[in-house]
């Protein structure tokens, strides 16, 4: 095994970090003594992120000889034990002698699907001599249970797909991201671009593929979360049920959605519809990132319990493969590319009710600085009944809960109302992005 765990390093160095790595919006945190954890849903480019750091670090004048990255599901290390993982330690320090006295950063691909990889994780970081990055795409690697597993040294940080400022470069569809204000010919071009995006989404390796291709690719992402990420990992007492429940969310995203209606349909089905599997079943398909939830907004444990909460799908380009709506579900698809883009910043989320039972799609509060947004998210205001309804929620909301800064995000529509922001997607999502960053 040390045979092949020697060759499988030298090829590292031989070959170096990949030319081909494209920049990715993610805030990479290190810690001495942590592990940084990489997670997120298959195939969002976790790998990649992996990458854009080596290639920081080395830009930053760290010999690559410091740098140690093995990705344990490669074949050649089928059989891989854990008392095997001490030799890369060996074979580093006999390669890289004086760079092995230094502080090396460790890059271990895969790492948990060795059985008790955490003792050799945590004896890494016990060295002091280890700067630790993990990343995987098993559900082993939830925060949750890397968390207990590390003993609390370790930092998540979360990829998903592409957000539109990252799916502009992905794509080189422009030289540089632009800034306001637009030229009519800039913002033709960015509202082009948004179509494609919301219609295309943003896994890195579906971008430009034919429509078939990438809906087959697409479906084959939520196949493998099915399987591996929740029917192998957990007792689950009836995978009909689970793959319905899946069904009812995917035809239902952007929509409140309670355990006693998925339990209703199942019951119709004749399956096992328990409200209590069900309930596990919705936390297990949002551990591994495929589906994410918007609580109510409330100070009540029992009012929370009482109101069902909404459901995103993790990518509007998945939500398109895997659902046959018609285009009238454009204003889903919106509203869920503008949870996607909040989810993506350090957000609390949560919808609200008002008092007269008027609804707005997100209440958003900055975990760090503590500032707060209502968003509204509308396909189109230019009809007064629609622009009465959503302008109505937010006026109620912004009065109750004492927040001035409001918004509704449409596709196409700009102006300001009774000081509320009509905004286009294209130009929102941009902003967003440099809040987040």
């Amino acid at each position: 095994m040390k045979a092949i765990l020697g060759e499988i390093m030298r090829e590292f160095y031989e070959f170096g970090i990949p030319d081909d790595v494209k920049s990715r919006d993610v805030d990479y945190l290190e810690k001495r003594n942590a592990a940084t954890v990489i997670t997120g849903m298959r195939r969002t480019g976790k790998t990649y992120v992996t990458y854009q750091r080596m290639r920081a670090l080395v830009d930053s004048g760290v010999p690559l000889e410091r740098i140690v990255h093995i990705n344990f599901d490669d074949d050649r290390l089928k059989g891989l034990r854990l008392e095997h993982l001490r030799l890369v330690g060996d074979i580093h320090a006999e390669m890289f002698p004086d760079a092995a006295r230094e502080r090396c950063w460790y890059f271990l691909d895969e790492l948990q699907d060795i059985e008790g990889w955490e003792l050799y994780a945590r004896r890494l970081l016990d060295s002091h001599l280890v700067q630790l990055c993990l990343t995987g795409s098993s559900s082993k690697m939830l925060s949750g249970e890397i968390a207990t597993q590390m003993r609390g040294r370790s930092i998540d940080v979360e990829v998903f797909p592409l957000s539109f400022a990252e799916f502009l470069r992905f794509n080189s569809l422009v030289k540089a991201i632009p800034s306001a204000p637009y030229s009519s010919r800039t913002a033709g071009l960015l509202r082009h671009s948004m179509q494609r995006y919301l219609d295309e989404g943003g896994f890195p390796d579906v971008q430009g593929d034919d429509y078939r291709i990438r809906v087959k690719v697409l479906q084959g992402y939520v196949d493998a979360v099915l399987y591996r990420d929740v029917i192998e990992r957990h007792q689950v007492p009836s995978v009909q049920s689970l793959r319905y429940t899946l069904e009812y969310i995917k035809h239902n995203f952007a929509h409140k959605i309670s355990t006693r209606a998925i339990s209703g349909v199942l019951k119709g089905l004749g399956l096992s519809d328990s409200r209590e599997y069900i309930s596990d079943y919705l936390d297990w398909l949002e551990q591994a990132y495929l589906i994410h939830r918007v609580p109510i907004k409330t100070d009540s444990l029992a009012v929370r319990r009482m109101n069902p909460d909404r459901f995103y799908l993790v990518d509007t380009g998945l939500a398109r493969a895997v659902t046959s709506k018609s285009d009238t579900s454009s204003g889903w698809l919106l509203e869920n590319l503008v949870f996607l883009a909040l989810r993506r910043g350090y957000n609390k989320i949560e919808y609200v009710n008002t008092q007269q039972g008027e609804e707005v799609d997100f209440l958003v509060t900055d975990r760090s600085t503590k500032r707060r947004r209502l968003i509204q998210v509308a396909w189109e205001m230019s009809s007064p009944e629609t622009e009465e309804r959503e302008l109505s929620a937010l006026q109620a909301a912004r009065g109750e809960l004492k927040v001035n800064d409001c918004t509704v995000v449409t596709w196409d529509e700009e102006r300001e109302l009774d000081g509320i922001k009509i905004v286009p997607v294209w130009k929102w999502s941009l902003e967003e992005n440099t809040i987040q960053l």
